[in-house]
């Protein structure tokens, strides 16, 4: 920590030189600090969207979101317990582009075997989209500092997201829990002024705008790249062009809540609780994401621990009491045995999957220097 006169107010205060932007505690201005010329410039395009909620609100609204998903809504209240709430203003670099892709494919004719891969199976066709956004990245060093940042796009189309950034307005805009008209994020933001975190930690600028631009152009085009790849069974050709309109600091009210789920059911006896998460929009009182009390996997291992000791039973039932019982604990211990084989099946294939993503983006990158390098 150094301290420096604000060139805004020309008020001392410590700053963390680490910091890309430095914040006035007393004014709010935003400036840089050139440790090597000892210059001030004052940065004016930063903005920040009010914090409109509290602790006991955002538990409020965690419950809420708990009961809309859960099988029981009345047994919530009793069987969920929130177990951290914490806020945060974090800060993001709103990229404006817009981005045009052109591409060119192979389309299967629809009255053709899927087996078939004659040549006269297949059409060329080519096509073409625009779409505009304002992209969000994160500004801070660590972009897994806080849960759930880094998967916020969920996109509608049935692609897999393979970055950090988003659509700033979409994602924004969804999931939200109350009925009445709001604005949208972007459209309630300030120019930035501590007063509008209400109470919220304001986390530092460690990132350059030019960084950030940089990173959101490849976002933009590695989305376009999958979005063409939807058109085509076979892609050959794209391109995709981004015309950058302009780039803004925004901080955003962030909530995290963790929920612990501890059913009154025999289900208590099988399934160990685990914290869960929540991302809610501290704006507009949305959840942008959100992990389920029980998964696959955890229902799946309940039935398997119920039907192994429903074998049990019958087995024993079966040798001091009646033979055909055994047939019944044959066939609970068969339910059982599929169920974790299910599983683990189920848990292989995802592992799998997640390690020829890391492959394929791994191949991506290496082509990509190999294309760059002279």
């Amino acid at each position: 920590m150094y301290e420096l006169q604000c060139p805004a107010c020309n008020k001392a205060s410590q700053y963390n030189f680490l910091d890309y932007l430095l914040l006035c505690p007393f004014c709010s201005a935003t400036f840089k600090f050139h440790a090597e010329t000892g210059q001030k410039e004052l940065f004016g395009d930063h903005y920040i969207v009010p914090n409109l909620l509290d602790a006991a609100t955002i538990k409020e609204l965690a419950l809420e979101w708990l009961r809309r998903i859960h099988h029981k809504p009345g047994a919530v209240d009793k069987e969920f317990y929130v177990v951290d709430v914490q806020g945060f203003s974090i800060p993001l670099w709103i990229v404006s582009l817009e981005g045009h892709t052109a591409w060119k494919g192979l389309v299967r004719k629809q009255n053709r075997s899927i087996m078939s891969h004659s040549a006269n199976d297949f059409l060329v066709e080519t096509g073409q989209f625009r779409r505009s956004y304002r992209w969000a990245i994160s500004a801070r060093s660590n972009i897994c500092e806080t849960w759930g940042l880094t998967r916020l796009h969920e996109p509608t189309e049935p692609i897999s997201v393979e970055w950090d950034g988003f659509p700033f307005d979409s994602t924004f805009s969804r999931g939200r829990l109350m009925a009445e008209e709001q604005r949208s994020a972007y459209e309630g933001r300030h120019y930035f002024e501590f007063k509008y975190a209400n109470s919220l930690p304001i986390l530092g600028i460690q990132v350059d705008e030019n960084e950030g631009l940089r990173r959101a152009q490849n976002h933009v085009e590695l989305y376009h790249y999958k979005l063409a790849c939807l058109n085509a069974d076979y892609l050959i050709d794209y391109r995709t062009e981004l015309e950058v309109a302009g780039i803004q600091l925004i901080h955003v009210p962030i909530w995290k809540v963790g929920d612990i789920y501890r059913p009154k059911s025999l289900a208590r006896h099988f399934y160990r609780s685990k914290e869960k998460r929540l991302i809610i929009d501290g704006y507009a009182k949305g959840v942008l994401s959100g992990e389920l009390a029980m998964v696959y996997h955890d229902k799946v291992m309940i039935n398997a621990y119920v039907t192994a000791l429903a074998a049990a039973f019958f087995f024993l039932l079966g040798i001091s009491w009646h033979p055909a019982l055994l047939l019944v604990s044959l066939f609970a211990l068969m339910i059982a045995g599929f169920s974790v084989f299910t599983s683990l099946k189920r848990r292989a294939a995802k592992e799998e999957e997640e390690l020829q993503k890391l492959s394929a983006s791994i191949g991506r990158s290496s082509s990509t220097s190999q294309i760059k390098a002279p």
